[in-house]
């Protein structure tokens, strides 16, 4: 596996925050990067999942949070976003517009989805909860499963060759990757790591790999859980890893159409 020539570089052909941990995302055309800070806009909210625990501005692991990894039917929401207002449409609901930056509009969210997922104090996974659904913020920060400030980066090639070898349509919001480029091989973009990369006016350091979860199983466009695709990455392609990991070094807007370069 080569780094690719600094030179020809990348283009980066989609860009994508989720403003609320588990629904759909939204795409973007452009995005203003800050140093040492998650993707903008990306996670800021999360629904609780009945645990006492959860408050705004607690970072907690995913298990306290609704989550498409044990909660499936989270994927046939549809969202659509203003700021932090949300319009939500799903088949077998009423639409719902909410304000998520009113406590109001946090509290008509929490309802809409107790009506999909009810609240039981005898939770079955995938189908209730364990308590009352409450939705939270975080002002500083992102409810991404791991708690440092750090963005998601993927190749096409890599989306279009797990495709190919579970037999699944490519999608990127299967990954929920915040920024995806072309490339020609799968999982190439592995060789970025410890590497510094220039992105429009940004500049990024790329960390580690993305490890995946059983996320991956759900069909962002059907809501179908799926067979377990963990042990057939590991068993064909010797990991588990979908994109990489990046932190920012250098404030800097990024757009659809940028070149990704290799800077060292």
């Amino acid at each position: 596996m080569t780094a690719p020539d600094p030179q020809d570089g990348f283009r980066l052909v989609q860009l994508w925050n989720y403003p609320i941990k588990g629904l759909p995302g939204q795409r973007l055309t452009n995005a203003q990067l800050c140093a040492h800070a998650h993707f903008p806009g990306d996670r800021r909210y999360a629904i609780g999942a009945g645990h006492p625990a959860v408050a705004d501005d607690q970072w907690l692991k995913k298990a306290y949070f609704l989550q498409l990894m044990s909660h499936e039917q989270l994927a046939a929401i549809r969202c659509d976003f203003d700021g932090d207002v949300v319009t939500l449409t799903h088949p077998e609901m009423p639409p719902l517009t909410a304000d998520l930056a009113t406590a109001e509009g946090r509290d008509q969210l929490a309802a809409h989805i107790e009506q999909l997922i009810p609240a039981s104090t005898h939770s079955e996974k995938g189908n209730t909860t364990h308590g009352p659904i409450r939705v939270v913020s975080l002002e500083n920060g992102a409810f991404t499963d791991t708690k440092a400030p750090l963005v998601s980066l993927g190749g096409t090639a890599s989306l279009d060759g797990f495709a190919n070898l579970t037999g699944t349509a490519p999608d990127p919001r299967r990954f929920r990757l915040n920024m995806i480029f072309e490339t020609e091989t799968p999982f190439e973009e592995a060789a970025l790591i410890g590497k510094t990369i220039a992105m429009g006016t940004a500049r990024l350091r790329v960390i580690e790999p993305v490890g995946r979860c059983a996320a991956i199983d759900v069909d962002p466009q059907t809501a179908i859980r799926g067979p377990h695709y963990l042990p057939l990455m590991r068993q064909k392609l010797g990991h588990s890893d979908l994109g990489i990991f990046a932190e920012v070094l250098t404030n800097g807007l990024v757009a659809e159409g940028d070149r990704i370069t290799v800077l060292d």
